[in-house]
């Protein structure tokens, strides 16, 4: 008996042993790990070619892709993500944003973000029904469609604003009512499609201005520079490989474009305006005026 009890210590040791050990080397490479929350947007794609060639295997990077653009607060506030790429409007309502800045930035919406409806802007200055306005809360969304009705004119009517996510969106079909609908690239082609008309974009806005960004929280930038610089240069060839064979580009990354034709995908690339390459000056003014610190960008 004390034979077998001594037999299943040794046995229990072996095994709380081993169990430690593979606890002890695995902890060190998953805690260096850098998880990154984005989506489907134009301008993060070259974060999916990358993903999908392999060139992040080797590197502490992963991508959790996401629909919902207000995700990226809920992932980050608890502790499942160290950054997240999105525009300085979703940055804006972090709730501790002064911790959080843009290590690079990645484009200027031209037109990839945009406001439609069913009825022309005439008609909804003119209109004394109560119009519905589809859009993802607590987002630049919000900041979009504030914008849209000062600079347009649209104090007087009456909104309902109904909170969804892009993929709730994209299955709306035409209705008898006025509806409002604020969307992006690539759901933003569906809704197209269907027939909806494009009131303004980031194009035609005046007041309103987008850039597209990886965020990072301080404490993960320090010291971890270099592999940042080097994420960088993925992300630029990223870009390279889209200018040299887009077909091949759009075939890898499909499976993550809503649907989206050759195309769309194609038309969806000349709204937005590249920026990894260079910081435009008047870009970091508005940042800045924003009370965004910029004074992490990669040069």
């Amino acid at each position: 008996m004390r034979k077998a009890r001594v037999i299943g210590f040794i046995l229990l040791f072996l095994i709380v042993g081993i169990a430690a050990s593979v606890y002890y080397y695995n902890r060190p490479a998953e805690s260096s790990r850098i998880h990154i929350s984005t989506n489907p947007w134009i301008g993060f794609t070259p974060f999916i070619y990358a993903q999908e060639k392999g060139w992040l295997e080797s590197t502490p990077f992963r991508f959790l892709w996401l629909v919902d653009l207000t995700d990226n607060a809920r992932l980050y506030e608890r502790g499942f993500t160290q950054g997240f790429t999105a525009t300085q409007y979703e940055l804006l309502h972090f709730k501790n944003k002064n911790t959080i800045k843009p290590v690079f930035l990645i484009d200027q919406s031209f037109g990839a973000d945009a406001i439609v409806s069913n009825r022309t802007l005439e008609e909804l200055q003119n209109t004394r029904e109560k119009v519905d306005v589809y859009l993802e809360q607590g987002s630049l969304n919000d900041d979009f469609f504030e914008a849209f009705v000062t600079e347009k004119g649209l104090q007087k009517v009456t909104f309902q604003k109904i909170d969804t996510s892009q993929k709730n969106i994209s299955t709306l079909t035409e209705m008898s009512h006025p509806i409002i609908i604020i969307s992006y690239q690539p759901y933003l082609a569906g809704l197209i499609k269907k027939g909806f008309k494009v009131l303004v974009s980031t194009q035609s806005m005046q007041t309103f201005f987008v850039v597209d960004a990886l965020f990072v929280d301080e404490k993960t930038i320090q010291g971890r520079e270099k592999e940042f610089a080097d994420l960088k240069k993925l992300f630029a060839l990223g870009v390279e490989r889209f200018k040299r064979d887009p077909h091949e580009y759009y075939e890898t990354i499909k499976g993550y474009l809503e649907g989206q034709s050759y195309e769309e995908f194609m038309e969806t690339t000349t709204q937005i305006k590249w920026l990894y390459q260079t910081h435009p000056n008047e870009i970091i003014t508005h940042l800045n005026a924003q009370q965004i610190k910029t004074d992490r960008l990669l040069p």
